[in-house]
């Protein structure tokens, strides 16, 4: 009886793990949706393919901000693996080259948001985050 206990609460915990990697996984997925999205809205005005907008430029570098804070936590040791990902290794193996990036990637979105004015100033700000994200992408995803 007391095995069948021990490997009933095991195979529980084991699939309450996956579950939260999961759930871990879905999360930031979605979050790097956002911003790529929202990339995609600062690419189309600074080709001038849609009318430069303050609230819309300044609104992407908030999605930039809030990425940055909500990255440090979903990666946790648990969802490294028990999903699609896309999440390099190297994100455990260097943790501190990973928070590093991800508080450069903040401080730099944070400074980009106060340096908007107009599309100029947009433009050469968005620039500098594009390499940002570029140098992540390099290092701690997995090309597909």
């Amino acid at each position: 009886m007391m095995i069948r206990t021990v490997l009933a609460v095991t195979v529980i915990a084991a699939g309450i793990t996956a579950a939260v990697a999961q759930n871990v996984i879905a999360e930031r997925k979605a979050l790097m949706k956002r911003s790529g999205d929202q990339a995609k809205v600062a690419a189309s005005m600074i080709r001038g393919e849609t009318p430069f907008d303050l609230a819309k430029a300044k609104g992407v570098f908030e999605t930039y901000v809030d990425k940055a804070e909500k990255l440090k936590v979903l990666f946790p040791e648990s969802s490294k693996t028990g999903g699609e990902t896309q999440a390099a290794p190297a994100i455990w193996q260097k943790p501190d080259e990973w928070n590093a990036q991800i508080a450069k990637f903040g401080a730099d979105a944070k400074a980009g948001l106060e340096q908007i004015k107009d599309v100029n100033s947009f433009r050469t700000v968005n620039t500098s985050m594009t390499r940002n994200c570029s140098g992540c992408h390099e290092t701690f995803r997995i090309k597909s």
